[in-house]
């Protein structure tokens, strides 16, 4: 890369050989999301401070209109969707571009890419929301709801990064700076519009995706029971959180699978774009 390049810095450079192992590759991935810039940490907790503000700040009627569960143990449901449901989820390859290209050739090396960027974003966002649940589960005394509530929240967000990894895979973008991207914004429908829109559509595919896992178990139950208002009783809630559990890890599993595909097919426009930082 030239260093007369306006993009040199704005992607990571090569360093070494890809992992071979799946714990190899989740320790790269980890010492990645522990180095400046500090992508995935920032977007995930800034993410989740902002849900939390939401949550505790705003007027209730307002509280009402943008979140649709209530209660202590929904909190911590909601805020895990929430730190999900950003670009490390989505933009799996444009964020690291330069190995993504190592790897397109690799089906393998691919996968173990996917999987240690799901592992890591999974570290940094589920056990906090699992402990805050347990932390509320103690002041409550409601052990059988809590450990539900836990098991949810650590197992069933994992389905929907399988899925979400498609839409980075169909449309990845390069990670550069807001300033690099403004200053070289033309054509600006590619280096702003399309940018701005791939960034703020996690937040709303994300939590779709997981309603999607988890909504034949409730169907279901609905059904089962013929009661389509009342409130899942405790006692019908760990079948239907052990139902979403199930699909959800059925759904990254598939949903990889998938990814894999897309690809294999897509590999020339793929290789084409993460190479070239000027197509935005």
């Amino acid at each position: 890369m030239d260093a007369d390049d306006p993009y040199h810095g704005a992607i990571s450079e090569t360093t070494g050989t890809l992992p071979l192992t799946y714990p190899a590759a989740f320790g790269a991935e980890l010492r990645r999301a522990c180095s400046p810039p500090y992508e995935a940490p920032v977007v995930v907790y800034v993410n989740g401070a902002l849900m939390a503000g939401a949550w505790f700040l705003l007027p209730l009627p307002l509280q009402d209109q943008l979140f649709t569960l209530h209660g202590a143990l929904a909190f911590p449901i909601v805020l895990v969707t929430w730190m999900f449901s950003d670009v490390p989820a989505t933009n799996v390859l444009g964020s690291d571009a330069t190995r993504a290209l190592a790897a397109l050739d690799d089906p393998r090396a691919v996968r173990r890419l996917l999987y240690a960027k799901n592992a890591v974003l999974w570290l940094m966002a589920a056990p906090l929301c699992a402990l805050i649940a347990l932390g509320i589960g103690f002041t409550q005394n409601d052990w059988v709801s809590t450990i539900v509530t836990v098991v949810g929240i650590l197992v069933i967000p994992v389905g929907s990064l399988g899925i979400a990894a498609w839409l980075g895979i169909l449309f990845p973008y390069h990670s550069l700076p807001v300033a690099t991207r403004w200053e070289h914004r033309r054509p600006i429908g590619r280096m702003i519009v399309r940018w701005l829109t791939l960034a703020v559509i996690p937040y709303g595919l994300v939590p779709a995706i997981t309603v999607l896992l988890a909504a034949p178990a409730l169907i279901g139950w609905a059904v089962i029971t013929g009661d389509w208002q009342r409130r899942i009783p405790y006692s019908d809630l760990g079948f239907v959180v052990a139902v979403t559990v199930s699909i959800s890890a059925a759904a990254f599993f598939f949903g990889h699978a998938v990814s894999l595909r897309l690809v294999h097919r897509r590999h020339d426009r793929l290789a084409a774009y993460l190479s070239d930082p000027d197509l935005g």
